[in-house]
């Protein structure tokens, strides 16, 4: 009995939720189902006789020729994950199988659309290490910023400051003016922040009304002190909630890498002494840590 040919099958493949596509070992398209379309956005004959690598998202390029040559040599890859440039410009994460027919000189793949279970994952990472009211990191992904930054500091023999900000009065804003008011003042806050700072320092919201500040790479204290006092100047801003006109301010703990501190917990320990001791000066003010502080073992925030 005759074996089939691609085309008496296609009616067959045009039915899988897969894209069956057929490579020619210059790296063009030969064949494509109809998945292909549903896929890609383009119809087969749009795509035959194009080069493949031609629509691959260019960060993936070099890896996706890689894994063709390998495929080439004999290698089958199962699920290899890559990107692709849709005809609408969007991105579409796919999964591939595939393997290198030798009798016929071709490379076939079989072609899964992951796009949505990978937007899924962002989603879920999202709200894993994002506060979902200000967008800022939360204190899981604030910790692990933190300890990269030591690393990366150490490394470098540079200097980190770890500023606690802690706003003043703001249960009494909640208890006035609602929640809210409360929760318009948070994310003004966070808006401030992120204006002061570089985009290379992290910004968290710990919970509540307490930010935190990881600024790398500082250079002197005297830099670290003018931004934060320019972010306190800024908090002082009027701004209006419906009828009413709310003022912030706050008590912000500045500890240094590795004056104060030299290790995660120590830093931690020395930035939240020093933002007490200014709240309990009366707020609205700056302090600097001012001894090496050692790890108390405290759940801050």
């Amino acid at each position: 009995m005759p074996s089939p040919s691609l085309a008496s099958l296609s009616d067959y493949i045009d039915q899988l939720l897969e894209a069956i596509c057929v490579v020619d070992a210059n790296g063009h398209f030969l064949y494509l189902s109809s998945g292909c379309e549903r896929i890609f956005g383009y119809q087969s004959s749009e795509m035959i006789g194009r080069s493949m690598i031609e629509l691959v998202h260019p960060d993936d390029r070099e890896r996706t020729l890689l894994a063709a040559s390998e495929i080439m040599s004999g290698d089958e890859k199962i699920d290899f994950e890559n990107r692709y440039i849709r005809k609408d410009g969007q991105i579409a994460h796919i999964q591939w199988s595939a393997r290198w027919s030798e009798d016929h000189n071709v490379r076939v793949a079989v072609a899964r659309d992951i796009t949505k279970h990978k937007q899924l994952l962002e989603q879920l990472q999202h709200i894993a290490f994002y506060d979902p009211l200000t967008q800022l990191p939360n204190r899981a992904l604030f910790e692990d910023r933190l300890q990269q930054s030591l690393a990366r500091t150490r490394r470098e023999q540079g200097m980190l400051a770890l500023c606690f900000v802690d706003l003043d009065k703001f249960k009494e804003v909640n208890d006035r003016y609602g929640h809210a008011a409360g929760d318009l003042c948070l994310k003004k806050v966070a808006e401030l922040l992120l204006y002061s700072v570089r985009e290379t320092d992290t910004v968290a919201r710990l919970g509540g009304d307490e930010f935190v500040i990881v600024m790398d790479a500082v250079a002197e204290q005297s830099a670290v002190m003018g931004t934060l006092q320019h972010l306190l100047t800024k908090l002082q801003q009027p701004f209006l909630f419906e009828q009413h006109q709310l003022q912030l301010s706050a008590s912000i703990g500045i500890a240094l890498f590795p004056l104060h501190g030299q290790d995660q917990a120590s830093l931690l320990a020395a930035a939240d002494r020093a933002m007490y001791k200014a709240k309990h000066a009366g707020g609205h003010q700056l302090s600097m840590a001012t001894e090496l502080s050692h790890s108390s073992g405290k759940n801050y925030g």
